[in-house]
Parts: C-alpha cells; structure tokens; sequence
C-alpha cells in the first residue's frame, strides 16, 4: 500500500512552524506507535496457526514433524472507541505539508436502522503493515452484514484513500447497494496523481459521497470520537484555508 506521509500541495512555499507542542505531540505519537498494541484480527492478517505453519520444521524424539513458531509481525489494525488527543491533533491536522503523518485513522458511524441498536460508533488506526484501515472497516465493523437491512456510513478520515483501498470500496459498494457510504476527508492524499484521481471518481460514480472536512467537522470529530476531557477543540490558524483549497480540488477532480 501507499505511504501517506508524501504531501501534494504545491501552492505555497510555506512551512508549518515547529512550536515546542507539536515536537511534543509528534513525539508521543511515535513513542505510541513503539509501544505497539496486541493485534486485533480482522480477517485479513495471518493468524496465530497461520504463523505457525509458516515456521521451520522440526523433529522431535519420537521421529515425528513439529512446527516450531515464529514471531508474528507488528500490530496492523488499533480498533477503538476514543482517540488520543495528541494523535488526533497531529493525524488530522489538514497541514499543506503532511511528514510523519504515514497512518491513516478513520473515525466511523453507522446506522443499520434498527432502533434498538443505536448507531455504531468508533475508530481504527493503521500501521500500513497490512490491511489499510478503510479495508480493515468491512472486515472488523461489519463483520455481521445483512444484506436485508439499510446501512448508512460516516467515515471522518485523517487522509482520503490511496488508489488500491478506492477501487475495494467501490467494488464493496456496488456489490452491497444497501450499503450508503460518505467519506469526509481532512486531507486529499497525492491528488496530483493520476491513479488518486481516477480512484475517487471510481468512488463517486459508485455512490459515495465524497468531501473535504470543514473546520466544523473538525470540532465535532473531536467531541465525538477523542479523549478530550470536555475541553473545546483549538483550531489551527490555517484550518479554513487549508479547507478551503482542497475543496476546490476535490471538486476539480469529480467534476
């Protein structure tokens, strides 16, 4: 898949200033990332006798094969209900330059139009060492599909897909037709890039709506999705600019 740290604006020569809180919030978003978390299984990653069956063969006392175990990769998908409000600040940031931000997270909310159920609400983070999150969501969030009943899906994502995680959904969404899905995005991920381009006109002439975050859905993603201690969300200076600009380019691209 795609690294989503490479940044495509290209209309200003302006750099995002390195205050002494953002080396701090990059810092306790990579030590997070260190530290890892025990993997959630969405289907898509090698399971534990998957692992096994890949290891080197051994022999024991009896003459019979064994499988000795290997070491199973990194995490791939954090599925959660709150996001960090450090990582949130950094990941969604809708920055012109977007370094270190190599990971997607995709804030969610679903309503199967059952009542008693409620909406479905929550977050994944991706490690890019496997399934990307808008992959991972079909997987691990609606691993119970009924095909009898009317989804409707929010995703609030740090990035819009890379071209192979566009062409799954559109091929998710034609597939389940009773599935109405709507992406907002706080960034465009390499818009400038012809197969990006073609992969969200894919999207929408599947049915997705597609949009670019305003700063308003910033301030909601924040009460709804993060571990913000009833503290109001502080936008950056840019955000509305920001906005502004790739929303014009999103509309150029679909249009």
């Amino acid at each position: 898949m795609a690294d989503k740290s490479r940044t495509p604006m290209r209309r200003k020569e302006k750099k995002e200033k390195e205050t002494p809180e953002k080396k701090k919030d990059v810092k306790d978003v990579k030590k997070e990332a260190e530290q890892g978390a025990p993997a959630v299984g969405n289907g898509e990653g090698p399971s534990a006798e998957a692992g096994a069956s890949n290891g080197a063969a051994a022999t024991d006392q009896n003459g019979e094969f064994q499988v000795e175990a290997i070491e199973l990769p990194p995490f791939e998908i954090i599925h959660g209900d709150r996001i960090d409000p450090f990582a949130f600040r950094f990941q969604f940031k809708n920055v012109e330059y977007s370094s270190g931000r190599n990971k997607t997270y995709l804030c969610y909310l679903v309503d199967s139009g059952q009542s008693d159920d409620g909406l479905l609400r929550g977050y994944l983070e991706d490690e890019h060492s496997g399934s990307h999150a808008e992959e991972a969501f079909f997987t691990q969030c609606l691993p119970h599909y009924d095909p009898a009943l009317k989804y409707t899906v929010t995703w609030y994502v740090s990035s819009s897909p890379c071209s192979a995680c566009a062409a799954k959904i559109a091929e998710v969404l034609k597939a389940r037709t009773n599935v109405k899905l709507s992406i907002f995005s706080a960034r465009l991920f390499e818009w400038e890039e012809a197969e990006i381009q073609a992969g969200l006109k894919a999207l929408h002439a599947a049915g997705c709506k597609l949009r670019v975050m305003k700063p308003l859905d910033f301030s909601y993603t924040w009460e709804t999705f993060v571990e913000n201690e009833e503290q109001p969300l502080n936008l950056w200076e840019d955000c509305k600019e920001n906005y502004e600009y790739y929303h014009e380019k999103l509309a150029d691209i679909l249009q």
